[in-house]
Parts: structure tokens; sequence; C-alpha cells
């Protein structure tokens, strides 16, 4: 088996490999030292799963004079490049922007080639828990539908609904085998079970009967056996769900809220469910990791600590559903903070994600092929 099929098979089959616990390289440095280092080793490389890092990238040289280059892959992708050119020894990439933490963990800090680091805005004003890994940003993903169809109240219920008669062939969901952060949040719902169940129970008055082993692995099979919609993308999704005019429209599910930016510049009648039980969703953090080899270690310091900034976040900042650690963000103007979506959705339990991913992509391959 080569290297790329294994990494394959690592991201799609459950990352069963033992997790070890990675550790925070914060240490105190002569931060002066750190700026002239950078000044002097030139460009750094970037790999980033988000296209608001060129951007973020872009202000942060108008200011330092140190060049930046960002290369934007998906998250699959990204791991597997990384992974692939540090086993071969290249050590071109200085830094990543991962989303996908549950797989970069397993390939890239597990094995070393990666490590964390906590910059001075982040080690003293980010909680403990967003320093390991170091925590740029949470996204959430949500609920939605179209308020030209719904222009009263909110009409999604419970997340069983969306396996009912009048739901069928109307729910869209980017693909879980392609989405690793759908996968590593439906093992939330496995690992949850009897709260799904009891959300069931609670709509429909009686218990769930289930054919698969939880209640998770149930909803999977019910929500593809109800025509759900694959989609290869979150902003098809919020386009369609929000295209004004249709008597029908879809519905969205996981679908990242920061989508709905677009709403005024589109004119798209779309809104995220703030009712929908047991969770409006589901959120998860966007990683920084430094490369054990970096060639370009001072600047790559530096632009970590930029991003820590407010003004860092800036690029993230300017749209719903993407939250710093950084306690000085201001919510965007009609979103909650972060503490607020906290107690409203799941996110997921790191090492019952890597060992169980594989299971909800068994079975969702098992009932979307059919």
């Amino acid at each position: 088996m080569g290297i790329k099929t294994r990494i394959r098979a690592w991201l799609a089959a459950g990352l069963t490999i033992g997790l070890l616990a990675t550790g925070s390289s914060a240490f105190a440095e002569d931060w002066a030292q750190v700026e002239a280092g950078a000044k002097e080793e030139g460009a750094l490389l970037v790999y980033s799963t988000t296209s608001r890092t060129a951007k973020a990238a872009e202000n942060f040289s108008a200011q330092t004079g140190i060049a930046v280059e960002v290369v934007r892959l998906g998250e699959q992708d990204l791991i597997q490049r990384a992974y692939q050119e540090a086993a071969s020894g290249v050590n071109d990439v200085d830094m990543i922007v991962v989303e996908d933490w549950v797989a970069a963990r397993e390939l890239l800090s597990n094995t070393g080639y990666f490590v964390n680091y906590v910059p001075p805005t982040a080690e003293k004003l980010f909680a403990e828990r967003h320093k390991n890994p170091l925590v740029l940003g949470f996204i959430n993903r949500v609920f939605g539908y179209n308020t030209d169809k719904h222009p009263d109240a909110d009409p999604l219920v419970s997340v069983w609904d969306l396996t009912t008669e009048e739901y069928k062939g109307r729910v869209m969901i980017r693909d879980v085998a392609i989405t690793g952060e759908h996968q590593n949040a439906l093992t939330e719902w496995v690992r949850r079970s009897d709260e799904l169940a009891a959300a069931y129970e609670k709509r429909f008055g009686k218990p769930l009967e289930m054919t698969e082993a939880n209640a998770g692995l149930e909803f999977i099979k019910r929500f593809l056996q109800n025509d759900a919609i694959i989609m290869t993308s979150d902003t098809k999704i919020t386009e369609a769900v929000g295209a004004p005019g249709q008597d029908n429209p879809p519905y969205g599910m996981f679908y990242v809220y920061s989508k709905h930016r677009d709403v005024p510049l589109q004119d798209l009648r779309v809104k995220e469910s703030r009712q929908i039980d047991p969770t409006l969703g589901y959120y998860y953090p966007i990683v920084l990791q430094l490369s054990a080899n970096a060639k370009h270690p001072n600047a790559a310091k530096m632009f970590m600590e930029y991003l820590g900034t407010l003004e860092g976040f800036a690029p993230w900042g300017d749209s719903p559903g993407v939250y710093s650690p950084n306690p000085n963000q201001v919510p965007f103007e009609g979103d909650m903070p972060l503490a607020w979506w906290e107690d409203h959705m799941w996110s997921y339990d790191l090492d019952f994600a890597a060992a169980n991913r594989g299971l909800v992509l068994d079975t969702w391959l098992k009932y979307a092929q059919r």
C-alpha cells in the first residue's frame, strides 16, 4: 500500500491509530529576537483550508514587509500533502491553517511533523482550552430554511422531522464522504445516542425503533432513505435554500453559517434555525500549527501572533458564524457570541471522533450509494 493510499485510508476509515496528547511549544521568548529573525528569513509558506488566510497575509505583509505565500487546499488535500512532504523530507511549508483537527492531529501532530506554538497575544488572552491546539477561530454549521416559504416562524422543530415524508427529497447536505468535519460531527450523534433517541420520543410520543446499533446511525439511515440531496458545496446549499420565489424550496443541514453574509448582496431569503431539537448544528475549530522543520519559523510565529489579534482575525470576523478565541471580539451584527452557540450546539469529542468516524462513513456510504 503506497503513502497516498494509506493516508486516504486513515482519513476515511476512522483514524484508529492510538492518539497521543499534543504538547504546547509555548515558552518565554525574546520577541524582539523573533521579529529580527523573521525579517532576515524572508517569505514564508502557509497551507490553508480558507481563502481568508490570504487576505490576512496581505495585511500582515503590508505592515511587516514579510512576504507570505498562502496555498489554499481542501481539508483532505492539505493534510495529505503536508504529510507526504514531511515524510519525504520536503520542508517547504512553514505553518498550516487546518480545519479537520481529528485527522491532522493523527497524521501531522502525533507524527512530530508539526508542533503547537502559542504566541504572546494568545498566551495572554486565550482560554487554556484554546491553546493546545492553538485555535485561530471556531466555525459553526447550521440548519436553514427559506423565509419566503416560512415568513412568520422557524418551521424546524426536530432533527427527526428531516426523516419524515414532509421533508422527503427536500433537505440538502454537503457530502459526508468528502467532508471530514461532517464525519466528526456525526460521531457526536453516535456518542450522544441516548439524547438523540430521547429527542425522537419527545417529538413523536413513542420510542425510537432502531435497525442500526444506535440512534446516531439510525438517523443517518433514515435521513438518506428520505432522499436527502447530497451536495458538494456550502455555497450552493445556501443559494438553493435562499433563492427567492420558490413554492417548494429545499432546507439546508450542516452548512456554514458564515454564508449568510451574502444574504443582502444576493437577496437571499434564508435564515438559520434557532430552535431545532436537540442541537442547532455543530461547531469546530480552525487550528494553527507550526512545521517542526520550518525554514522560516520566526516569520511563521509572527504571522501566528498577528492572527490572534482582532486585526489579524478581521477577514474572518466580517461575517456571522466565525468566532475568535480572543475575548475582545464583538459578534457580527445579528449574530450571537460563541458562548451562546456552545450552549445550543454540539461539538465533538476528539478521541471518540477519531475512533468512530469510520463507522459513520461506512454507514453513510452504505445508504447513500443505494
